[in-house]
């Protein structure tokens, strides 16, 4: 087959060595003219995205932050972290006003940023800065707000009418959508995630998880070149935390230390407790005053303290019950005892009572109608050392280990002498935090075992595993079974008729409970004008499943006395948490 006649001679043509060597040198020239011509332009109009220079960057890939979460677990969010994306708009993207106004229609139309500060970052070509080698650059990117919409998210990088001329960088923004429920217990983190407060600070290993990272080779302008890696390491999500608290009963009993704050002579301040009494697990505790979560960085002290655990203060009466159990479970008296309550001298002082015009009284009695003088003498056959080691067994003195700050231990001696050890009989003389006080009267509802106070249930991983539960722990036990149930029964007469807690009643079930009025120390004295009223008790008595404490302090006269400022709270947060735990009514004459 021969080659046809055209390409025959052409190749006769490129076969002289003069033409070969013209044509390559041709091909060279041109490739060194394009080299040339990249290498000019770089020079001239150098692209800072794709210079290189000495050295690594390394961008730090956020953990998202573990959720604190309810006893229901996800259904009921305390605090929770969401990823958001902060928007930028680059003016200088925009070829023309037709591409502007393209770009301005699709991002104000979204709906998820503000118009004005799109169309002024549109419209923004002058500005300047100054880099950290001092240089004067053109500002690029104007920031237009953060979304968290991932609709939003993917229209920016997709449309294109803003997909070349928007940046949009990952944040993390932790959120607390129950407001103010249960703020001193949640705690708080500030914008860059550090701790604050409550458990976002004490359980922060927990919950910030592990950051990871992404390492290139760096621009001149200090960003990344992504096809140049020098490693990386995937982050690491924090764990999140299931609390004991129930939402719901948390809600309830906001909503009645709301209510007490308004009366017409308000308390300065007011708390509760709320505890299974069972296990241990604390359902509810809030104080008055507080804040809003989200608003930390404007709330004061007042507002941040925690006084269910960190308040220390004189109980009053309500320390009766554990005089009572002490010498109940020594074998010095027994509910029908007979103590004389006459007038007379307790360790060479007079003492102030109401006994009905008695002048004996048996041990019911004398918790029925909380005779000082009657829990004076249980005092004085106890001794200081054995009463000590009571209240020290039950508790007092010492931290329950909640996982928060601030919880102080009170104290449960004064200056040690006999006069002391009668008025510690009647709460007066030690001091103790309200978790204390409901830990205790948890140990007679249950049958007396001091249970440890839970505040967290469990830690769950972030797939929604549990990672480590908190079973309810036994830590002691202060006093016999027998003692506890002759102890509960006689705090059954506080709340009726004839009791000091007749407001204490909740319609359905029995009470069982005390009473607690104690002066308020002001500068080393008694104050003779404010005053801390508590009640403290557990319901159904017959069978007990909730212990509550709810203490007001600094309440005016009239209404000084724990039966009449704090034993209503109770009943109304009794009532509700009744209904939202579905607790079974005892009192069946009552709900006929």
């Amino acid at each position: 087959m021969q080659m046809p006649r055209p390409l025959e001679a052409c190749g006769r043509w490129f076969a002289r060595p003069g033409v070969r060597f013209a044509v390559v040198a041709l091909a060279l020239a041109g490739a060194f003219a394009v080299v040339t011509r990249k290498l000019v332009q770089a020079q001239l109009h150098p692209d800072p995205d794709r210079i290189v220079v000495p050295g690594v960057v390394t961008n730090i890939l956020s953990a998202t932050r573990g959720g604190i979460y309810d006893r229901h677990g996800r259904r009921h969010p305390l605090a929770e972290s969401f990823p958001q994306w902060k928007v930028a708009v680059d003016p200088l993207a925009v070829p023309d006003e037709a591409a502007r106004l393209a770009a301005y229609r699709t991002l104000a139309g979204s709906g998820a940023f503000d118009r004005e500060r799109v169309y002024n970052a549109l419209v923004s070509t002058n500005s300047t800065f100054v880099d950290a080698k001092g240089r004067v650059r053109l500002k690029r990117y104007f920031p237009i707000g953060e979304t968290s919409d991932r609709a939003v998210a993917d229209l920016l990088a997709t449309n294109p009418a803003v997909r070349r001329c928007t940046r949009k960088d990952p944040v993390i923004r932790r959120i607390y959508p129950q407001g103010a429920a249960f703020c001193h217990g949640v705690g708080f983190v500030n914008s860059i995630e550090q701790p604050l407060a409550g458990l976002e600070r004490t359980c922060d290993a927990i919950l910030r998880g592990r950051p990871g990272y992404a390492a290139a080779d760096a621009t001149s302008l200090g960003g990344a070149i992504a096809s140049r890696p020098r490693g990386s390491r995937d982050p690491v999500d924090g764990n999140d935390l299931i609390l004991s608290i129930d939402l719901d009963v948390q809600l309830a009993v906001e909503d009645a230390l709301d209510e007490a704050m308004t009366n017409a002579l308000p308390p300065r301040a007011a708390w509760a407790v709320v505890q299974d009494c069972r296990t241990g697990e604390i359902l509810a505790m809030a104080s008055r005053p507080n804040f809003e979560v989200a608003a930390f960085g404007s709330s004061t002290p007042d507002e941040q303290s925690n006084r269910a655990i960190s308040t220390v203060y004189e109980p009053g009466s309500v320390m009766k019950t554990f005089a009572a159990a002490a010498a109940i479970d020594e074998g010095l008296v027994t509910p029908d005892t007979l103590l004389d309550v006459s007038p007379g001298l307790y360790c060479g002082r007079p003492l102030r009572d109401h006994t009905h015009g008695q002048s004996e009284l048996t041990v019911a009695q004398m918790l029925a109608w909380s005779s000082n003088r009657g829990a004076s003498r249980l005092g004085m056959m106890l001794g200081k050392a054995r009463q000590q080691a009571h209240l020290k067994a039950f508790g007092f003195g010492r931290r329950t280990g909640l996982p928060l700050l601030g919880e102080s231990a009170g104290q449960t001696i004064g200056d040690g002498s006999e006069l002391n050890n009668i008025r510690i009989s009647m709460g007066q003389g030690m001091t103790a935090t309200a978790i204390q006080l409901a830990t205790a009267y948890s140990a007679i509802a249950n049958g007396g075992l001091l249970m440890r106070p839970i505040l967290v249930n469990a830690v769950g991983r972030p797939d929604g595993t549990v990672l480590t539960n908190f079973p309810p722990q036994v830590v002691g036990r202060p006093c016999s079974e027998r003692t506890a149930r002759q102890v509960a029964e006689m705090l059954r007469a506080v709340v009726s008729r004839e009791g000091t807690a007749r407001r204490a009643h909740v319609p359905g079930y029995t009470v069982a409970g005390k009473t607690g009025t104690a002066q308020m120390v002001e500068n080393g004295r008694y104050s003779t004008t404010d005053y801390r009223g508590t009640f403290v008790g557990f319901f159904p008595a017959t069978d007990p499943r909730l212990t509550i404490l709810v203490t007001c302090e600094a309440t005016p006269k009239p209404r000084t006395d724990g039966g009449v400022c704090a034993a209503p709270v109770f009943a109304r947060i009794a009532a509700d948490a009744a209904r939202i735990l579905q607790i079974p009514p005892d009192d069946p004459e009552e709900v006929l």
